[in-house]
Formats: structure tokens, sequence, C-alpha cells
């Protein structure tokens, strides 16, 4: 009877809490791409014009959908779903800090490259997931 009990399978309000974000989650992240594409497309970010600047940030709109399910996933995660999120989130911040402190210096220093925004960015998002799955895989081998 224990073994039911020791099971390391999604129980049935885990999957409804995944099913609920991914709910959420989706929408703000289709938006984010449907506005990437019209801004890639008629944004003219290369212009001269006032607008770009509108256009350029119209991607970051449905984001706010995004972290709002993140927020609110967060906050229905039991405590060591949480414990896991947040370290993996910990790691992911401090790498980007560190990413973009020596993309700040480098550039300072004269490098120049069009991806060189990215990096940070790419970093601490790379190693918050792998981050969070590697506490994920120990947790349930433990």
């Amino acid at each position: 009877m224990t073994n039911k009990l020791d099971s390391t399978a999604p129980s049935t309000g885990d999957r409804t809490r995944a099913r609920t974000y991914a709910r959420e989650f989706w929408p703000g992240i289709l938006g984010y791409l449907i506005i990437l594409a019209a801004v890639i497309t008629w944004g003219d970010l290369k212009g001269h014009s006032a607008w770009r600047f509108l256009w350029a940030i119209l991607p970051v709109l449905p984001l706010l959908l995004v972290i709002r399910a993140s927020v609110r996933h967060l906050g229905r995660s039991d405590d060591y779903q949480q414990l896991i999120l947040l370290r993996g989130l910990g790691v992911g911040f401090v790498v980007a800090m560190a990413t973009s402190i020596t993309v700040a210096f480098l550039t300072l220093a004269g490098l120049q490259h069009p991806a060189l925004p990215w990096v940070p960015f790419t970093a601490g998002m790379f190693s918050w997931a792998v981050t969070t799955a590697m506490l994920a895989a120990q947790a349930e081998r433990a």
C-alpha cells in the first residue's frame, strides 16, 4: 500500500496545475510570436521614424501574460516545487547578471555584434532551464 504513496508519477493535482499553467502560458507565447512576426515584417526597426520604438516594444506586451502565468503557477505549486523553481530562477538570474556585466564591459571595450545584447538573456534562460531540470531529476532519484 505504501508503494502508491511513494510513486514519482505526477499526482492528479500536479497534472491539473500543469494544464492550468499551459493554458495560461501558451497564449502569451503565441501572441509574442505573432506580434514578433508583424514587427519583423512591418516594423522598419532600422528606419528613422519615431514609431520604430513603439514597434520594438510591442512583442513585450504579450510576454506580460507569460509573466502572469509564471507567477500564478509558482503560487499554485507546492513548497517543494516552489523550492526547485526558485533555485533554478536564482541560478538563471546570477548567470544572466554575470553575463550582462561581461557583455557591458566588452561593449565598453569596443566589441560590437548584433547578437551581443541577446547573450545575457540566452545564458540566463538556458541556465535556469538546465538547473531546474537537474534539480527535478535529482528530486525524483531521492
